[in-house]
């Protein structure tokens, strides 16, 4: 698939956010596509790279690795395989057990996961299914192992990505090599259908 829209090359991309790319040089070791297509317009990407940094790339009060399974859960419902492959391998990164991500889609029955992460994952996959399917017995379950800081970083989770789902989905934005060799080698593919040149 090829995007709708060019990316920006390396060597043209807007020099005042020189530092920001090089945060995420130092974190990913490239520069995602959406990022490159983004830099269109300068502003809305600098304000997207200060959201992601605030809710999901600097410490919080959810584990960093926990809040990524978050996003892939929320993208996997929303059909973004772009975000999928992003956020499943940024979970593996920070720390998110091989067990836990191979029973992702079991989470409500696995011995892999607590019952507190069974309440955020459950919020997680009614928040992004549309109409929000969030009632308040799932709220409830939420409250009973979450405090509202932290269910706060978890809803802000899922709506930065519901924004990336959507733009990366609609503008069919590309992967980059790195991120498909990675979930080729992770099987996830097989293991979930997901499909790099597919938006559905």
């Amino acid at each position: 698939m090829t995007s709708r829209i060019t990316p920006i090359s390396d060597e043209n991309l807007p020099s005042e956010l020189a530092p920001d790319f090089d945060i995420i040089l130092k974190s990913n070791g490239y520069i995602p596509f959406s990022y490159k297509v983004l830099a269109h317009r300068p502003n809305i990407l600098k304000a997207l790279m200060d959201l992601s940094k605030a809710v999901i790339r600097d410490e919080g009060t959810i584990d960093r690795g926990f809040r990524f399974l978050i996003a892939y859960i929320s993208s996997r419902t929303r059909g973004c395989q772009y975000c999928q492959a992003h956020n499943v391998k940024s979970a593996d990164r920070w720390g998110i057990s091989t067990d836990q991500l191979n029973n992702i889609w079991e989470y409500e029955t696995s011995e892999f996961f607590s019952s507190a992460e069974r309440a955020a994952l459950t919020f997680a996959q009614a928040s992004a299914t549309v109409p929000n399917c969030v009632d308040d017995a799932i709220f409830a379950k939420l409250k009973q192992f979450w405090s509202d800081e932290q269910i706060v970083e978890i809803t802000a989770v899922v709506s930065l990505f519901g924004w990336m789902n959507c733009f990366n989905d609609v503008l069919h934005v590309d992967l980059d090599t790195e991120t498909i060799e990675w979930c080729e080698d992770f099987g996830l593919r097989k293991k979930t259908g997901w499909d790099p040149v597919d938006h559905i």
